[in-house]
């Protein structure tokens, strides 16, 4: 009797965290895995459609954030893109995702990529570093008045009678 009730106490205390565990671990997909699936299928459309959906979601997630600057650079649109990107940098200096499309992004964070997207658009940001960003360039100097030169003072006309008609000695 005592066997059976340690098998019921057993199963009572592991089947509620096995449950647990694979509904942490079920088929849902993290934040933009789905587009970065169809991207790496060829289906822009559909990764545009899903990182829009995330997006709505939720708007201030850096991985969000991220793809609909992405999304923007794809459809040229790189005013919005840029702006998404810069958005990025702030939000994401410390977020790692798990996986970038671009090379050579091992281990960087949404901050680092978004930078080098905003440096390839020729774009300075604050938060990247760019210390030129913070300057603001100086007001141009003030147009000096210059003074005028008198003008030349007005020569009266004079009156001129005309001259009498010359006559002929022949």
């Amino acid at each position: 009797m005592l066997n059976l009730w340690r098998k019921g106490a057993l199963v009572c205390a592991v089947l509620p965290v096995g449950l647990f565990v694979s509904g942490c671990s079920g088929t849902e997909m993290g934040m933009g895995a789905a587009g970065v699936a169809e991207v790496k299928h060829g289906d822009w459309q559909a990764a545009k459609a899903d990182f829009i959906e995330d997006y709505n979601k939720a708007p201030r997630h850096p991985i969000a954030v991220f793809n609909m600057g992405d999304t923007y650079h794809h459809d040229g649109d790189l005013q919005q893109a840029d702006a998404k990107f810069s958005d990025a940098v702030a939000i994401g200096k410390k977020y790692q995702p798990d996986e970038f499309l671009e090379p050579d992004s091992k281990n960087a964070t949404i901050a680092e990529v978004a930078c080098r997207h905003l440096h390839e658009d020729s774009q300075l940001d604050a938060d990247c570093g760019d210390q030129i960003a913070l300057v603001v360039p100086p007001a141009p100097p003030a147009p000096v008045a210059e003074a005028q030169p008198e003008p030349a003072p007005a020569i009266e006309a004079q009156a001129t009678a005309p001259e009498p008609a010359k006559q002929d000695r022949n």
